[in-house]
């Protein structure tokens, strides 16, 4: 049916037009529901897409964000702890061993050996402390026990200074040997080291000689 027919159509029946507007009325307002309802759900689906885009995004910046943290921690911590080890190395004292002479009396039952020590390092030593006894070991291989006269006089020793540590051992002990005296000490941080010596004691007058390059070790807190 053309549009002209459909008019002519309603003029010979318009004794219905009152059907026909509301018939129109209604198609219209159903039309606008379904509209809308068309329109809801796919405002509904755009927004879920939009949310799923978004949280996605977010995750991703979320990620890169943490990785740039991550990265920025690892960065400080690396220059902090290298920032330490200059610091440290800059503290860091070390004795070289000087010279040894027996200084005891002919009568006493025990020979007092005097062990001089100087700080070569880069800054002051403090809280000096000599192991109380070592193990001394003769060509033959048997072994026995030097022990720490007293205490060292002074404890802190500057770079270029000297301190002295006095050893004991019986008289009968006269043979070359060789001992391994250890001292700990502190940095001016407070950081603690060991440092071992290996020293041949090559004579009677009790000469010695340094064997090894004595370096001082960080000790574990």
């Amino acid at each position: 049916m053309t549009i002209k027919e459909f008019l002519q159509w309603v003029i010979e029946h318009k004794d219905y037009a009152p059907l026909y507007s509301s018939l129109v009325a209604t198609g219209a307002f159903l039309f606008s529901i379904l509209s809308f309802i068309i329109s809801n759900i796919v405002s509904k689906n755009r927004a879920k897409s939009d949310k799923i885009i978004s949280d996605a995004r977010y995750e991703e910046q979320r990620k890169q964000y943490e990785e740039r943290l991550d990265e920025e921690r690892r960065r400080r911590k690396e220059d902090k702890r290298e920032a330490e080890e200059k610091l440290r190395l800059s503290e860091k004292p070390r004795f070289v061993f000087k010279n040894s002479k027996v200084v005891s009396n002919s009568h006493s039952e025990n020979i007092l050996l005097r062990m001089e020590f100087i700080n070569k390092g880069r800054d002051t030593a403090y809280d000096i402390k000599p192991d109380v006894e070592c193990t001394a070991k003769k060509l033959d291989m048997t072994e026995f026990l030097i022990q720490r006269e007293e205490s060292v006089q002074d404890p802190v020793v500057m770079v270029g200074e000297t301190f002295v540590v006095v050893m004991s051992y019986n008289k009968d002990e006269k043979e070359f040997f060789r001992m391994t005296p250890t001292i700990k000490f502190e940095d001016a941080s407070g950081r603690k080291y060991k440092q071992t010596f290996e020293i041949d004691i090559s004579d009677r007058m009790g000469n010695g000689i340094i064997i090894n390059y004595a370096k001082p070790e960080l000790c574990e807190e």
